[in-house]
């Protein structure tokens, strides 16, 4: 449990360092909006990671934290160097060897959950906070990129709840309002926000994310049976007899 826990603690503190080099040294062709952005879906696709290797111990959720080392090595290209910038990527390629190592193997599962979520369900919230940071990271700092990149958070979050409407925002909603202003935002930034779209729906309208969100096995109503036919541990618990009087 050791190297899974260093691992982690290398991760988040290589997150928090990569934040402080935005913060105090943001790149010059980068504004604010932008620079938050990337700040803020470091954070989300960290924490992701580390619940899901710590909880469940996913292999996606180790995939991810690679990942999430693989986006520093972007971060890292954008602000001039210095002292914050060489300790944070340190602490990247210290998380880096970390996680890909082969003492996380007696940890993290090698084989899917059998029970887990469709994959698909799993990658397109990840997608989503894939496509803020790309925005942010091309410099797209427009009101336009601003409302795909931080929207692209907000419909994360309301997949993952599987709250009312999910399925129908990311199938249409979302991507609609990112290939919609990829014109306006322009530049790499645009291109990102269309690809996102793109892949964001390809990936929604597969059945599985949708059998991930509305279950084909639904809770059913309470149907009475005669005491006889249940089973003898049922009527223990419940504390009758046979014949349905309490003991």
């Amino acid at each position: 449990m050791r190297p899974l826990i260093v691992a982690s603690a290398l991760l988040m503190a290589a997150t928090g360092a990569w934040t402080v080099v935005l913060a105090t040294s943001p790149p010059p062709d980068h504004s604010g909006p932008a620079v938050v952005m990337m700040s803020v879906a470091l954070w989300i696709a960290t924490v992701a990671a580390l619940t899901g290797m710590l909880v469940v111990r996913g292999r996606w959720a180790r995939r991810l934290a690679l990942a999430v080392a693989v986006a520093h090595g972007v971060v890292a290209l954008l602000p001039e160097p210095d002292g914050w910038w060489g300790a944070a990527a340190i602490l990247s390629c210290g998380a880096a060897i970390a996680i890909g190592g082969p003492w996380l193997n007696g940890f993290i599962r090698q084989r899917p959950a059998a029970a887990g979520p469709p994959d698909r369900a799993v990658l397109l919230p990840l997608l989503l906070v894939a496509t803020g940071f790309a925005i942010g990271a091309a410099g797209g700092g427009s009101a336009a990129a601003a409302l795909v990149g931080y929207s692209s958070f907000l419909v994360a979050f309301w997949f993952i709840q599987a709250l009312p409407g999910a399925l129908l925002l990311v199938r249409l909603g979302w991507p609609v309002l990112a290939l919609g202003l990829a014109w306006p935002i322009g530049g790499p930034a645009g291109v990102a926000a269309a690809a996102g779209a793109v892949a964001v729906a390809f990936l929604a309208w597969h059945e599985t994310v949708h059998h991930a969100l509305h279950p084909l096995v639904q809770s059913g109503s309470r149907v009475p049976i005669p005491p006889e036919l249940a089973p003898r541990d049922v009527l223990d618990a419940a504390e009758i007899d046979d014949r349905g009087r309490p003991k």
